[in-house]
């Protein structure tokens, strides 16, 4: 049986973020709401178009050095029953290689996720400039994260006339919005895409320059406040010289 409350799950629940009862629940509820069907698949849509865009390759060596340390690695003991001599004496040792076991584990998901590219972990130097490359990154894309895992968070897609389009995450009560590049044709001489909000006939607000591919091809802005339509323009580098959209070349309603 669902409960109001269930419907506020479909943005952890399409991240993965709820316990195995809650995600047991969900799951039953969805076989029953379309809406949060629907609402789960363009989350997930959306959270894997955004690791695409800010995925990168890791090197070759990456990985070789990755292995390495694998296979110079000890592996575990067959278990043996709570207070053994053996248990305890594999307790004793295991500071000298479950931090090697660990690290390497870490190393190889977060190669897969793109996070380090061609960071080497070899020195305790490189340790804690990944290190700090990973809080930065956590830092930056905060934001995002909160914004897709938001209770109310509400997902669009449009099209634009000359290919590709945007796909947009807005959330009421974070006040926030997320515009994601989703195949908008590159653009000649350093001109780019900036997204503007509209509410009703007033003029429409900037809601900032839609990075390049390289840089996850997104902006988030915040005060959505009650705009109810999200528009694209085309404008030179850097944005719209005059506060205003030069070239409008789409508008969409805004995710109700």
């Amino acid at each position: 049986m669902s409960t109001p409350e269930m419907h506020t799950l479909a943005g952890a629940f399409a991240l993965d973020a709820v316990s195995d009862i809650e995600r047991a629940e969900f799951s039953r509820h969805l076989e029953q709401c379309d809406s949060c069907a629907q609402e789960v698949a363009e989350l997930r849509a959306t959270a894997a178009r955004l690791g695409a865009a800010m995925a990168e390759e890791p090197p070759p060596e990456f990985k070789d050095r990755v292995m390495t340390a694998m296979h110079a690695t000890r592996q575990l003991p067959p278990r043996t029953r709570p207070g053994s001599p053996d248990r305890q004496r594999r307790s004793a040792r295991a500071p000298r290689w479950a931090v090697v076991v660990a690290a390497a584990a870490a190393v190889v998901g977060l190669a897969a996720g793109g996070v380090f590219g061609g960071i080497a972990l070899t020195q305790q130097q490189e340790l804690q400039s990944a290190q700090t490359q990973l809080d930065q990154a956590k830092d930056r894309y905060a934001p995002v994260a909160a914004l897709l895992a938001a209770p109310d968070a509400k997902t669009a897609h449009g099209e634009a006339p000359t290919g590709g389009g945007v796909t947009v995450v807005l959330s009421k009560s974070l006040n926030r919005v997320m515009v994601m590049d989703a195949g908008l044709p590159a653009q000649a001489g350093g001109k780019v895409y900036e997204a503007w909000l509209i509410t009703g006939k007033d003029a429409p607000r900037s809601a900032g320059v839609i990075a390049s591919a390289a840089d996850g091809g997104l902006v988030v802005a915040e005060g959505v406040g009650s705009a109810d339509h999200l528009a694209v323009s085309l404008e030179q580098a850097g944005g719209s010289p005059s506060g205003a959209p030069t070239e409008v070349l789409m508008s969409m309603p805004v995710p109700a």
